[in-house]
């Protein structure tokens, strides 16, 4: 039977308790009437037509999915106590392995998307197609899955010293060896390499657009640059210091590292949970740089029409006689004026 003698009265004290509260409370509140409308805008407006749209409306799927689980976090870390089971343990977080993964790979698509209709429109239009982009998505959705399948078995209750039944508040002793193992696989596969791909596309993307081989008119260069830094600093700030601080502090509860890195983990998780926030934002210049780019297309198609209705009239005035020339005349115009 355990020592009660030496467990704490107020386990909420802990600052990790207050900040998880007041964060998940936060990202409920903004997160689910943003992800919400957003998802209603790529269904209604956009229709899922364009590639970027699919990749936006699967991204805002995953921020939902694990939006909706925040009231289990918020109720545990609010009060300290879970008496919800193993099952309703697992779900939240598993939830929160999938949305951290498909997050990634999903903002990874949407540049690697951006910087082939900018650096390469022309060669890219077999890649950049609604078919294929469902697909990409698709493809997503398992890998995510088949990589939160392990999270979904640490994620798990636990009992603490004090006989106190523990969610969302660490993992079992014997779990921290394989946590290890499954923290370095995200962080090589999920984290690394998208972030290389998106590092990548920002770079060469800034560089085409500097250049003076890109018409102005088409692309609102400001907004589709902005829409690469913010990629870069969601991935940079949200995913990348969370898997480190993981694998620093498996190593030390494995034995490796002297030094716990605990206290940097609550941080980490809470930067984690905002990208759901967060993105949103990027949907907004993502969108209006797309319908932008599509107005000028349709405005440079109206305009090559014209033209082309033109010359062919201006072709047949040529080939009359000039007799019939004076009959033709006001015909030809007002084929022009229709115009």
């Amino acid at each position: 039977m355990a020592n009660l003698t030496n467990c704490p009265l107020n386990r909420t004290l802990h600052f990790r308790y207050p900040l998880y509260t007041a964060v998940y409370s936060l990202v409920l509140i903004l997160g689910l009437p943003l992800n919400g409308i957003s998802l209603w805008i790529f269904f209604r407006r956009l229709g899922l037509r364009s590639p970027p749209a699919i990749y936006m409306a699967n991204l805002a799927l995953s921020d939902l999915l694990f939006i909706i689980s925040l009231p289990l976090r918020i109720y545990y870390f609010a009060t300290a106590r879970w008496p919800f089971g193993d099952v309703m343990c697992m779900i939240p977080g598993t939830l929160f392995s999938v949305n951290i993964n498909s997050s990634s790979l999903f903002i990874s698509l949407i540049s690697l998307d951006r910087f082939l209709a900018v650096v390469y429109p022309l060669r890219s239009r077999a890649l950049r197609t609604p078919g294929f982009a469902r697909l990409a998505c698709g493809t997503v959705w398992l890998l995510t899955l088949a990589f939160s399948i392990p999270f979904a078995f640490i994620n798990m209750t636990k009992m603490d010293k004090c006989n106190i039944t523990q969610c969302f508040d660490g993992l079992d002793e014997r779990k921290w060896k394989p946590a290890l193992i499954i923290y370095s696989v995200t962080l090589g596969l999920g984290v690394v390499i998208p972030f290389i791909i998106i590092l990548f596309c920002t770079v060469l993307v800034i560089k085409t657009l500097n250049s003076q081989q890109i018409n102005s008119s088409m692309f609102d260069k400001q907004k589709i640059i902005l829409v690469f830094v913010m990629s870069l600093l969601i991935y940079a700030v949200c995913f990348v210091p969370l898997y480190i601080v993981l694998i620093l502090y498996s190593l030390h509860k494995n034995g490796y590292l002297a030094h716990r890195f605990y206290d940097a983990l609550p941080i980490t998780l809470c930067l984690a949970t905002m990208n759901s926030c967060m993105d949103p934002v990027m949907y907004y210049f993502t969108t209006n740089a797309f319908l932008k780019k599509k107005k000028k297309k349709i405005e440079l198609t109206v305009t090559v029409a014209a033209d082309s209705v033109s010359k062919q009239s201006n072709m047949r005035l040529q080939n009359l006689p000039s007799s019939k020339m004076q009959c033709g005349a006001e015909p030809v115009e007002k084929v022009q004026s229709t115009v």
